[in-house]
């Protein structure tokens, strides 16, 4: 019978168990470890895997496929343990954010035979507690791969054929365009988070304005709330490029504030530009096609709770001038 091991059993980890479950493989069976008890404990009983197993060597036993759901300062760790203790001839692969630093790691502890395969699940619902794992958690998303230069095609092919199983669309780049991007997209929003929360904390009024702290406060916020040493680690993967996207993100607050302090009209096309932009990713429609289309239903409804200006964007966005009439 072959063999998944899936290390760490997060959100992220339980997710594929449970995906890969309700795929019923054929003569595989599921397995997984954690130092966390609680989340094996939960895992299994959430059906997620066949089987839990405390000791790493013995769950590791057998594995054709070993899947990394760990924080990245375990990564370096586990890859070193991982290099003496796997089954020759086992693809490694891991959900982290940051690649080239992985990747680095992969080649310095992983021997010939043994191959590495970067992932990075994009998922636009964030999984922040186990309890909240899914089966269809993937479904949709793009599924970055990103292949170590000494892994073979098949080791490429089996993580692929992992990413469609879950549903998810394989994206494929290198290690160094993954985290260029990366920079922006992820650690961009936790430098923001934390300086958010460091920015309110050290006003001397904080005892008396943390009271004022709902949820907007808490979902901007919650970046800040991560492990401070991967923070750190996933900061300093690319340092220029992220100083770079700092420097722009200050350009543009500062643009910001001279519209608020001027009172000035063009705030809310601002507004309606940042508007737009998260609309256009969130319909997947950054790239346009033919196919964009709203009913005249939603246009009116639109109209009503968007105003004209906002609804002009929207015609823009969604091509509702083309829209077919019911």
């Amino acid at each position: 019978m072959d063999r998944i091991t899936i290390i760490g059993m997060g959100p992220i980890g339980t997710s594929i168990g449970l995906a890969l479950r309700a795929a019923k493989l054929k003569n595989t069976e599921i397995v997984g470890t954690s130092a966390e008890k609680r989340n094996l404990s939960l895992a299994k009983d959430m059906g997620a895997i066949d089987k839990s197993i405390s000791n790493l060597r013995s769950s590791v036993e057998g594995a054709k496929l070993i899947i990394l759901d760990i924080s990245i300062t375990e990564t370096r760790e586990f890859l070193d343990v991982l290099g003496s203790i796997a089954d020759p001839g086992v693809v490694i692969t891991d959900t982290c954010s940051t690649k080239v630093r992985v990747n680095d790691w992969a080649n310095e502890y992983l021997p010939e035979g043994k191959y590495f395969i970067g992932g990075n699940p994009l998922l636009k619902n964030t999984l922040t507690d186990i309890n909240e794992a899914s089966a269809t958690a993937f479904t949709g998303s793009k599924y970055c791969v990103i292949p170590n230069e000494s892994a073979d095609k098949q080791a490429v092919r089996t993580v692929v054929g992992l990413v469609e199983l879950l549903g998810a669309e394989p994206l494929f780049l290198d290690p160094h365009e993954h985290d260029s991007y990366a920079t922006a997209m992820t650690y961009l929003p936790i430098v923001m988070s934390s300086a958010l929360v460091t920015t309110t904390s050290k006003s001397q009024a904080w005892r008396e304005m943390h009271k004022l702290a709902s949820s907007e406060f808490g979902d901007f916020s919650k970046f800040a709330g991560n492990d401070p040493q991967d923070n750190e680690t996933a900061c300093l993967s690319n340092p220029e490029a992220l100083v770079t996207w700092i420097d722009k993100l200050i350009l543009e607050l500062y643009s910001y504030r001279n519209l608020i302090n001027d009172r000035s009209e063009e705030l809310l096309e601002q507004f309606i530009l940042a508007w737009e932009a998260r609309a256009r990713w969130q319909a997947n429609a950054v790239v346009e096609t033919d196919e964009t289309s709203m009913p005249n239903a939603r246009e009116a409804m639109a109209a009503a709770f968007l105003g004209n200006r906002l609804l002009d964007k929207y015609r823009n966005l969604t091509g509702s001038d083309k829209t077919k009439h019911d």
